[in-house]
């Protein structure tokens, strides 16, 4: 009797373990991850991969190192990287492991954790480049053919900003994010006719230029655009002349002459740089003329632009003192 308990005890152990066993493979079938969303070690030179070169990486929910983490990744396993986010700390790749955990792992620039085995991740910045040394800009015709960009791996966007007086900033960036900058010195040049105007929101300036066999006269007249106080300005001015190659590079020792002829009666100047009497003790009110003829002597085959300008009018210890130190663009000799 004891032996057909055990017998039939036996077969009810067996027929438990089946059915335990149909259960587990009906799930199997029915929820595990689909084939399409895992990942293999296989290279597939087509798609960005890469491996796992540490012995454990986690896997985050989110490209940060304070998000949960739901799994890890391991020595010499292979994925292909469906995202891949860049910051500061962490290059974050976001991938599926064969157990349908998708995420991101993070590798430390520094000190990597994963390798690139296939494809491309472009972390290189545009290169700008420039063919000279400075950009010239003739009679306002701005143009940047001279400056390129160039990336090997995505499309370079060039930008720029020009609102440094001296030098204009460009911008590259690629496709991926990547940037660079590069500052180019640059000059606006004039063709300088018979007459030429040149205005500001502080300053009118008119100039006719006469050139002799030896000699260029430029004669100019500064029309003030605001007024100036007695109490604010200065009873004399210094004339700048100042002389360049062709490389910008200043020329000096070239003879210089100011105000060699009479002015013109409407100047608040004498010929001597000095106010005129009826303006020393009175307010300069917006219209006057301060009035400069500059003489140089051409012959000297160094200048290939100029630029003029004066100092004074107003006082130096003043906030905003524009007046004080007026310099026009650069002419072309």
């Amino acid at each position: 009797m004891m032996n057909v308990e055990n017998r039939f005890s036996k077969v009810e152990l067996m027929m438990n373990s089946i059915i335990v066993t149909v259960i587990l493979l009906i799930t199997a079938i029915f929820f595990w991850p689909s084939s399409n969303n895992t990942q293999s070690n296989s290279i597939d030179k087509t798609k960005i991969q890469i491996k796992v070169i540490v012995k454990r990486v986690n896997i985050r929910k989110e490209p940060t190192i304070y998000s949960k983490d739901i799994g890890d990744v391991y020595e010499g396993e292979i994925y292909t990287v469906l995202e891949h986010i860049d910051n500061s700390d962490y290059y974050w790749y976001k991938i599926t492991t064969n157990n349908g955990i998708t995420g991101y792992i993070a590798s430390d620039p520094n000190g990597e954790y994963v390798e690139i085995i296939s494809g491309v991740i472009d972390r290189t910045a545009p290169v700008i480049t420039c063919n000279k040394d400075f950009l010239l800009f003739y009679n306002g015709e701005i143009n940047y053919d001279d400056v390129e960009c160039v990336d090997d791996y995505s499309k370079c966007y060039l930008s720029y900003d020009d609102t440094d007086s001296r030098y204009i900033k460009f911008t590259a960036k690629d496709d991926d994010g990547n940037e660079s900058m590069l500052y180019v010195k640059y000059y606006n040049v004039y063709n300088f006719y018979d007459n030429y105007f040149e205005n500001n929101k502080f300053i009118n300036s008119s100039f006719e230029k006469i050139n002799q066999e030896k000699e260029t006269i430029i004669k100019a007249k500064y029309q003030l655009k605001k007024n100036i106080p007695s109490d604010s300005k200065s009873i004399n001015y210094i004339p700048i002349i100042t002389f360049f190659d062709e490389n910008f590079n200043e020329v000096d020792l070239i003879t210089t002459k100011y105000n060699v002829d009479s002015l013109d009666n409407d100047c608040i100047n004498n010929a001597n740089m000095t106010l005129k009497e009826d303006y020393i003790n009175s307010d300069l009110v917006s219209g006057s003329y301060l009035c400069i003829n500059y003489y140089f002597d051409n012959t000297d085959s160094r200048i290939k632009y100029f630029a003029v300008g004066f100092q004074g009018v107003e006082n130096y210890n003043k906030d905003n003192n524009y007046f004080a130190n007026y310099y026009s663009k650069y002419y072309i000799n």
